[in-house]
This record gives structure tokens, sequence and C-alpha cells, in this order.
């Protein structure tokens, strides 16, 4: 009895091991079939785009050979239109070949004539050089009898007016020494400087040099001076000039060198009329050149 339970059990043992691998077996079988499915759904999705995607390149296709088809045609307009061009050119280039020879027999009679052609070109810049250099001198000449002119009418009108006039220097009726000025460059540049008890010459806006014969070269710096236009600046110096009996003990004139110059007139007329307004004596003398070149003795450098 013991060994028929024995072989039982051996094969209740075999049918659950057969029953298990084929339940194995239906597993796996399920799994694939499930995977195929699911890479055939792909296969065919993909299919499916490589058809439109394939219909959309021979779309494309058929867009470019029309496309080409368009571009061959203006090529062929715009070859015909430069084989036209080339055509004409090669015509024209044949012409200047031919004017070329024609140019190249007869190079001695061309050479003497641009020859003469050069030479009435020189003798016609000189011409304009010279007309130009006479242009400039007619005009610095102009210019300068304008200025003379100018300053005679001026000249004129200030006769006309009840202004106070000292003497020229040169007459010996005034105790008064003469205080040089010079206007010019639209400033007015004294040439002492009255302090208190002496009587300096004046280095500000003025460069002082000495000739051989003892005279003073008396250049002007354009960038300084004193400004007529500035009410401060002219009463500072016109109250210095009616102060000097008080600081040097002698009374002074304005002696002003205008220089030729139109713009200077309108500072003239100013320090004029402001002097004469402080009572103020003033004589005036119109130069042409600057540097100014004075006598040694027309500079009063110390007040005895």
């Amino acid at each position: 009895m013991a060994r028929e339970e024995d072989e039982g059990g051996s094969l209740d043992m075999l049918l659950d091991t057969l029953c298990n691998t084929f339940g194995g077996i239906i597993l796996i079988a399920l799994l694939l079939a499930l995977s195929v499915n699911k890479k055939s759904v792909e296969l065919y999705d993909k299919l499916i785009k490589t058809d439109d995607n394939q219909s959309e390149l021979i779309r494309e296709r058929e867009q470019l050979k029309n496309s080409l088809l368009d571009l061959k045609d203006e090529n062929i307009e715009i070859l015909e239109d430069l084989e036209d061009d080339a055509y004409s050119k090669r015509e024209e280039i044949e012409e200047i070949k031919d004017n070329l020879d024609d140019l190249n027999s007869d190079s001695s009679s061309m050479e003497k004539l641009a020859q003469r052609a050069r030479e009435k070109l020189k003798d016609m810049e000189d011409m304009e050089t010279t007309i130009e250099e006479e242009r400039l001198t007619m005009e610095e000449e102009l210019s300068r009898l304008e200025a003379i002119f100018e300053h005679q009418e001026l000249s004129k009108e200030l006769k006309k007016k009840p202004y106070r006039k000292v003497s020229l220097p040169q007459q010996k009726d005034t105790r008064k020494k003469p205080l040089p000025v010079i206007v010019a460059h639209g400033k007015m540049y004294p040439m002492i400087s009255l302090n208190i008890g002496s009587v300096e010459k004046n280095e500000d806006g003025l460069l002082w040099n000495q000739t051989p014969d003892k005279r003073f070269q008396v250049k002007v710096d354009p960038q300084k001076g004193v400004d007529p236009m500035n009410n401060d600046a002219l009463d500072l110096f016109l109250s210095s000039v009616r102060d000097a009996p008080r600081l040097v003990r002698q009374d002074f004139f304005l002696n002003l060198f205008v220089y030729s110059d139109s713009a200077n007139f309108a500072i003239f007329n100013k320090i004029r009329d402001e002097a004469v307004l402080r009572k103020l004596d003033y004589n005036w003398i119109p130069i042409s050149e600057l540097p100014l070149i004075l006598r040694s003795d027309n500079v009063p450098w110390k007040v005895q």
C-alpha cells in the first residue's frame, strides 16, 4: 500500500508541473500576441506617416520642377539679352580698335597737338596766377583806401561836434602829457599803467621791442587788452586817467592810435564819448600798420 501512495504523489507532481508549464506557455503566448499587436499598430502608423511624407515630397518635387522650368525660361531670356549686349559690345570694341589704329597712324600729329595744348594751358595758368595776384593787390589797396577814407570822414564828423579837444602834442600849448592808447582788434591797449607815485610801461597784451635807432616797436595781442564795451573795465581805466593828478601829480590827455579797421570806429566812438563825459581831453591819430613805431619821447615812462 505504501508503494501505491508513492506512485500517486509522483503523478500529481507531474500533473502540477505540466499544468504550470502549459500556463506559462499560454501567458507567454498572450504577451507575445499583445506585443505583436502593438508593434503592428506602430508599424501601421509609421506606414501611414510615410505615405503622407511621400505625398508631400512628391508635391514639393513637382513644385521644384515647375520653379526650375520657370527659372530656365527666365535664364534663357537673360542669356538672349546678354548675347545681344555682347554682340553690341563686340561691335563697339571693333570700332574703338579702328579708331585707335587711326590715332596710332597719326600719333606724331596728335603728340604735337597735345604739346601745343599743354603749352597753351600753362600760359593760361600763368596768366590766371598773375591776374589773381593783381586782384589781391587791388583789393588790398582798395581796402587801405577805404579805411583812409573812413578815417577822413570820421575826422570831418568829429570836427563838427562840440567836443573838447587838446592841441596836438607837437604844439606846446598844453601842460598835459599824452597817454598813448592803441585801439585795434576791437580792444584798447594803454601803453602805460598809472600806480600810486609811478608811471610804468604796460606789458599786458603788448610786446615791446626797441629798434636800432632807439625807437619803440609795439605789437598787440588780439586775445588780450581792455574791452571798451565792458563798461566796468572802461570806467576803471578812465577813472585812473582822471585821478592821475592825485596818483602821480600829472595831468594826461588820451592820445588814441586808431588802427584802420571799420570795426574799431565804434570802439573809438565809445572811448571818446565816455572820455568827454568825464571831462577828459583826447587826441586821435589814424594808423594803417601794426606793430606801431614810436619815438622814445612819445612814451612818458617817468613823470617828473
